[in-house]
């Protein structure tokens, strides 16, 4: 009689786990914002590109700012700021209702804020990162935070050139191999000028800033993170001073508002 060969060891049994299958963690870059990390699995993938979606006013450039000077004073990594929509002048000036001094971060090699005028904005295309690039390696940056995407492509002439542009500049961005965080706006008819871009993204959140009645309260999602088991709750938050955008996990949203698609 035919022996019945033995399960291999590297094999398990039916209904037993697979724990001789090595599963790899990739590294997590912590976001800077408290109580946002443990909805996502301890933080950003190390090198993945993050779509942040909301509003005008929801507080994305906030946000984006957070994440780079947590990284420079927290954990010795410097960032880039590169902007299509506000000036330099003006990004420093807001940046320190938070106590963030990016002036004085940028004279350490901290942190480097890059704005392109609408006139140069192809050329960073075309260049393959020009200037972004020359900062990268110059300063060995680990993040970089770009605002806002929707501004990017209204700086185009067709809707099939803003598409385009909008593929040449994520390709650029995974080039780089930094931890990015692009902002971009969601506009209040649910129409979003950075529509089907979500694909192109490692993770997507989401900042609700919805009125009820007449107050209007703030809210974050996250939609999606690749290779993430990451929370499904939308949780409240809200600005502080000296601390910036702080994320309440424990705590529900109990008023209706409207979703993504209600945007």
């Amino acid at each position: 009689m035919a022996k019945t060969p033995s399960a291999s060891k590297s094999s398990p049994m039916p209904g037993e786990p697979p724990s001789s299958i090595p599963v790899t963690v990739a590294p997590r870059v912590p976001s800077g914002v408290p109580g946002l990390d443990e909805l996502c699995g301890g933080g950003f993938e190390k090198g993945s590109t993050m779509l942040c979606l909301g509003e005008p006013g929801s507080g994305k450039t906030t946000l984006l700012t957070q994440f780079l000077v947590n990284g420079a004073l927290e954990h010795g990594e410097s960032g880039v700021f590169l902007s299509f929509d506000e000036a330099k002048d003006s990004i420093l000036r807001h940046s320190l209702s938070f106590g963030w001094d990016l002036a004085q971060l940028e004279k350490e090699g901290a942190v480097s804020v890059v704005t392109y005028k609408p006139h140069e904005v192809r050329r960073l295309a075309e260049e393959g990162g020009g200037l972004i690039w020359d900062t990268i390696n110059e300063t060995g940056a680990q993040r970089i935070a770009i605002d806002s995407l929707s501004s990017y492509v209204v700086l185009f002439d067709t809707p099939y050139a803003a598409r385009e542009a909008q593929r040449s500049l994520f390709e650029l961005v995974h080039k780089w191999g930094c931890t990015t965080l692009l902002s971009g706006e969601a506009a209040s008819s649910g129409d979003r000028s950075s529509e089907g871009m979500d694909y192109l993204a490692d993770g997507v959140l989401i900042l609700h800033h919805p009125r009820q009645r007449n107050v209007r309260f703030r809210a974050v999602e996250i939609l999606k993170m690749r290779g993430t088991n990451h929370s499904q709750k939308i949780c409240p938050f809200e600005f502080l001073p000296g601390i910036g955008m702080k994320v309440y996990q424990g705590e529900d949203i109990f008023e209706e508002f409207g979703t993504r698609e209600g945007f």
